[in-house]
């Protein structure tokens, strides 16, 4: 990835580490110079960064071996300064699954912090020594304290935190996942509200989770709402009706006449109601200019043309114009053409979507 450093692929998931990791490090050894700290608080100190963040890696790898039980790949995960992101290639929609896969990652934080304090009992370290630096007397004291806090952190039942999913898996065992994915928002957003009034009095970094869950809640539920929608919007749905269309007996310079009328870069060929081919503006131009104003378009027709069916899903409709590198795709129904879609009837629809999807917040 762009910015990371590749560090390896276990488990057959790669994992990146992201630049800025580098002005942690400065950072951190910096905040120990200005404290006067010797050479080995420093090493002690990122030695415990980089323990802190191998437990935000399990606990990524906890979500993403989860979602692997169910058929669910792993893109990869990314190490940020701010924690760990696991890039699912989706989320399970089975409320069941999907509450595994989201409690899994706070499963191996706890699971850590109980081999550490059981590591504590047996060292005799029995009372927690927190300070501002890491020790040898406090090294697993304070990683302990990291994992429960990520546990208590990453269970705040807002969005976009575990705790936010897994919210939203309990109310989907009693209503529909999109209206599950509002209420856990709702709640969020609450919750998010708490956190800024706090914060502005008290904590400012309150003040920052708050903002941050405020706005990732409203993410998850646009999201979630978007989705949907893909699954009962069809291509019949978004086409175009008034396409501009010619005869298959047609010459070419009634197609030159016909584009420059109605300003088309191209137009559906059909023969009665069927779809044959698509006359494109340049091989119109070219017939022109090789003195063939008066021979049949039929010539000039490109049939290879990616067509559409009529109750093809808009999730499917978006997957085939990524693909494919065409202006116009023509939705055939019963071998007759019922209109076109465009990449601008995609993103109209897309975005009237969206719109839908901010105003139910």
């Amino acid at each position: 990835m762009k910015w990371s450093l590749y560090l390896g692929k276990p488990a057959g998931i790669k994992v990146f580490i992201h630049w800025t990791f580098v002005l942690l490090v400065i950072w951190l050894s910096w905040m120990h110079l200005q404290q006067g700290h010797g050479l080995f608080e420093i090493i002690m100190g990122l030695f415990f960064l980089a323990l802190l963040f191998a437990c935000v890696t399990l606990h990524e790898f906890g979500h993403a071996l989860a979602a692997r039980r169910y058929g669910i790949d792993t893109q990869d995960i990314n190490l940020l300064p701010i924690g760990g992101v696991a890039r699912l290639e989706r989320m399970p929609e089975d409320p069941k699954q999907e509450l595994v896969v989201a409690a899994a990652g706070p499963a191996v934080n706890v699971a850590i912090a109980g081999v550490l304090f059981l590591l504590i009992l047996v060292t005799g370290q029995s009372q927690l020594d927190i300070s501002h630096h890491v020790t040898g007397s406090n090294f697993l004291s304070d990683l302990l304290v990291i994992n429960i806090i990520l546990v208590v952190f990453n269970l705040i039942p807002a969005f976009p935190m575990d705790g936010g999913r897994v919210l939203r898996a309990l109310l989907a065992f009693k209503m529909k996942r999109a209206k599950a994915t509002q209420v856990a928002a709702s709640i969020g957003q609450l919750l998010a509200i708490g956190f800024i009034l706090f914060g502005l009095f008290y904590n400012p970094f309150l003040l920052f989770i708050g903002i941050f869950v405020f706005l990732g809640a409203g993410a998850e539920a646009r999201q979630v709402s978007m989705a949907e929608s893909m699954k009962v919007i069809t291509a019949k749905d978004i086409m175009t009706s008034n396409y501009q269309s010619i005869s298959l007996s047609a010459s070419v310079a009634q197609a030159a006449s016909l584009m420059l009328e109605n300003r088309s870069s191209e137009l559906v060929v059909k023969n009665g109601d069927q779809f044959v081919g698509i006359v494109s503006y340049r091989s119109v131009i070219q017939a022109l200019q090789g003195g063939k104003s008066e021979r049949p378009i039929i010539d000039l027709i490109q049939d290879d043309v990616k067509t559409l069916e009529p109750n093809l899903l808009l999730a499917d409709v978006v997957d085939v114009l990524q693909m494919e590198d065409q202006s116009m795709y023509p939705v055939i129904g019963n071998n007759k053409i019922w209109g076109i879609v465009t990449k601008s009837d995609l993103n109209k629809i897309l975005l009237e979507q969206q719109i839908t999807a901010q105003a139910e917040e």
